[in-house]
């Protein structure tokens, strides 16, 4: 007998839980990064890969198990799809923030910037 789980909504669940955490992070410590700027990048995404889905699903290229989505849409797209899709957009923006603001390295701070320790750890040839 084989064992087949199923979890619908556990998927969606799971979504919707990482795009709080990473709501609440960006508002935390990325401040001005979420905002109405987030529209324009999530619709680019949604546009594009959604009808790369439907393409791919109309194919048989992509499919979705039913054990783990709510629901399935002609041609095979799940509503957690739009979300995921939003989701990574989201992310991607927010994790290009946090790099362009990470604080620049303190150069003196480094040993071979002060001469102190080279490639031959500061002995002379």
């Amino acid at each position: 007998m084989e064992h087949h789980l199923s979890v619908p909504g556990l998927y969606l669940a799971s979504i919707v839980v990482s795009s709080a955490g990473v709501l609440l992070l960006a508002h935390r410590f990325l401040p001005g990064t979420v905002s109405v700027r987030l529209v324009r990048p999530i619709v680019a995404v949604l546009v594009v890969f959604l009808a790369f889905d439907w393409l791919g699903a109309s194919r048989g290229w992509f499919a979705s198990s039913l054990d783990w989505v709510v629901a399935s849409f002609a041609p095979g797209i799940p509503p957690e799809e739009p979300l995921l899709l939003a989701f990574l957009a989201l992310f991607s923006v927010v994790l290009f923030e946090g790099f362009r603001r990470r604080p620049a390295a303190d150069v003196r701070a480094t040993p071979t910037a002060t001469g102190d320790a080279g490639l031959n750890g500061g002995r002379d040839a």
